[in-house]
């Protein structure tokens, strides 16, 4: 099953935006993700560390069905940078 498809760059910029507000010491650690809801071919990312909140939108393919899911940002971040930029 393919939820979305992207390029490595399409991603991890909106990405780096959101995860900018995500805490390093969380007291909760919902707040070290971010979440992830796709629309159509909308992506869009919000993080939260409670008191401000940040959201961004991108363009992607994959499978058009409405999708939600969190990911801690961090590590997707590390992984979307590890990937080669062709990706």
């Amino acid at each position: 099953m393919l939820l979305m498809k992207a390029n490595r760059d399409a991603i991890l910029k909106p990405l780096q935006t959101v995860a900018g507000i995500v805490e390093r010491r969380h007291t909760l650690p919902i707040l070290a993700n971010v979440l992830i809801r796709k629309s159509g071919e909308t992506v869009s990312l919000l993080a939260t560390d409670v008191e401000i909140q940040i959201s961004t939108e991108a363009e992607l393919g994959g499978d058009p069905g409405p999708v939600a899911t969190t990911v801690a940002a961090r590590k997707l971040i590390d992984i979307l940078r590890s990937l080669p930029e062709s990706a």
